[in-house]
């Protein structure tokens, strides 16, 4: 009921935020396209404890099977939203230090802000048009904000080895930096739900789109808002 009646609130804001917005020109964005990211099958070969003869925690098959939707539904992280960071590559070393330096105050904006974006992105193939500034300030102002109530719960690694491509657009595979086996390691953050409503709300409410968004992205920037934590 809280986070209804949040954003309902969010969603009157910036209605009357906007409302006396003038002609809007549309644009793109100037930042680069991330760069492709093809995916292979692979097996796991080893994981964190398994020399010990443990499991994997239950929050890693969870993720595995749908990823932080799925471990929200796990009855130990109820009334959390789930975070998780991750990173992978074949220095196991250089890995394992990146997880000692992971500050849950200073990284959970980018988890954050990137979680909020996949949210607007949904069903969605141009923002900056659909949104206009409304989209690209928000993004800014989540990654700026500071977060606060966010813990890390645990971590975890697995080690992976690949599927020799079989596609013959994967010839010379090697040059596209291929490898045979890496790490990957998962970071499980969590942040109550309610204080993390709250600050959103925040974020919202502080953010300063220029130019205004015309009436059609505001009703655009609306019906994502009111449902916001639907498939969040």
């Amino acid at each position: 009921m809280k986070r209804t009646i949040i954003f309902s609130a969010i969603a009157l804001l910036l209605i009357n935020s906007c409302a006396s917005n003038a002609d809007f020109e549309f644009y793109t964005t100037q930042e680069p396209l991330p760069p492709l990211e093809i995916s292979r099958p692979f097996e796991v070969i080893d994981f964190m404890h398994r020399d010990e003869g443990r499991e994997m925690p239950e929050w890693v098959i969870s993720w595995f099977e749908g990823g932080e939707a799925a471990i929200e539904k796990t009855d130990a992280l109820t009334g959390n939203h789930v975070f998780v960071s991750r990173l992978h590559g074949t220095n196991f070393n250089a890995l394992n230090q990146w997880v000692q330096w992971f500050d849950a105050e200073l990284d959970f904006p980018r988890l954050a802000a990137a979680r909020i974006e996949a949210r607007f992105l949904s069903g969605v193939s141009h923002p900056d048009v659909v949104f206009g500034d409304f989209f690209i300030a928000l993004i800014r102002g989540a990654s700026n904000a500071h977060w606060f109530g966010a813990v890390v719960q645990d971590y975890f690694w697995i080690h992976r080895q690949f599927s020799p491509p079989e596609d013959e657009f994967f010839n010379g595979a090697d040059n596209f930096g291929f490898v045979e086996e890496d790490w990957e390691f998962l970071i499980l953050v969590t942040i109550d739900r309610e204080i993390f409503a709250d600050q959103l709300y925040e974020v919202f409410r502080n953010v300063r789109p220029n130019p205004q968004p015309n009436r059609q992205q505001i009703g655009a920037v609306n019906n994502v808002v009111e449902r916001f934590f639907d498939g969040f």
